[in-house]
């Protein structure tokens, strides 16, 4: 690996980090596309989620050198979805979840005769590269890259896949905070009025890291199955439930999750519902 690349690895590398440490629970994906913009010298970059059968699609945040608005980003996904998209097409159909640029799924030949080029070409950038996210079946979700003049090199498609587990763990972090907030929306115990569910994190000094991972302690995941979601060692899963324990003076993951619950950190359980078990 060149300099260069070292470079650029490690700047999207501390950006992680300082990412996930961040106390605000609001996806920060602006400094991640940024930065991906510029370790990938791309005019323009978005987080993509696209269905190819349905021929949907949507744009859920994005960087760009012009002014764009969010409506023409959709409305502009559904297009090449239309004019056969190869990056919808390859990780929708395709268990390959390697960073591949246009070209390199159509070959540069049929790529550039392609209606989906063209209408890149006309919009945001002639070249496409996709880095690929974990996604339901049938469900391409990941980071689309353009670029205005020449293809991608291998150098940049190097650096594609050297972040891409950096950006997988990002998205499992942000995914399992949103279906927590999701899932504690609710009153507080004992209150009259709603209360966000990041100020009753905030009370009891949970960071958002440690939500992420108390969110699928609920689901009864252990510490392997968490790190392997979060994109994380299960050392290091290990360490967060401790401090969750810690933080709510709790010590095991059943009291735990009845704490959080009373908390108003986590929904009530439903009766159907099967309890984590206590180790």
């Amino acid at each position: 690996m060149s300099t260069g690349l070292w470079r650029d690895y490690a700047h999207m590398l501390n950006l992680a980090v300082s990412v996930l440490e961040r106390t605000d629970p609001e996806p920060a994906w602006h400094l991640v596309l940024a930065e991906l913009a510029r370790g990938m010298h791309a005019q323009a970059v978005s987080l993509t989620q696209a269905r190819y059968a349905e021929r949907t699609g949507r744009v859920l945040a994005w960087k760009s050198r012009f002014t764009v608005a969010q409506d023409y980003l959709d409305a502009l996904t559904v297009r090449q979805i239309h004019a056969g998209n190869p990056l919808v097409a390859h990780y929708t159909s395709a268990k390959d979840r390697t960073p591949l640029s246009a070209s390199q799924i159509m070959g540069k030949r049929a790529w550039l005769r392609s209606r989906s080029h063209r209408l890149a070409r006309s919009t945001l950038g002639a070249h496409m590269l996709g880095i690929p996210l974990p996604a339901p079946a049938g469900v391409a979700r990941g980071f689309v890259l353009h670029h205005a003049q020449d293809d991608f090199t291998a150098e940049e498609i190097a650096y594609a896949r050297r972040v891409q587990p950096l950006l997988i763990g990002i998205d499992g972090h942000y995914r399992a905070l949103e279906r927590w907030r999701t899932a504690a929306t609710c009153e507080a115990p004992g209150a009259g009025a709603a209360v966000a569910p990041a100020e009753r994190a905030a009370e009891v000094g949970l960071t958002p890291r440690q939500l992420a991972v108390l969110a699928l302690l609920a689901k009864a995941m252990p510490a392997t199955a968490i790190a392997h979601r979060l994109h994380i060692s299960p050392r290091t899963a290990h360490k967060h439930i401790e401090g969750i324990y810690r933080k709510l003076g709790t010590c095991d993951r059943l009291s735990t999750v009845m704490r959080a619950q009373s908390l108003g950190l986590l929904p009530p359980p439903s009766p159907e519902a099967r309890p984590p078990s206590a180790g």
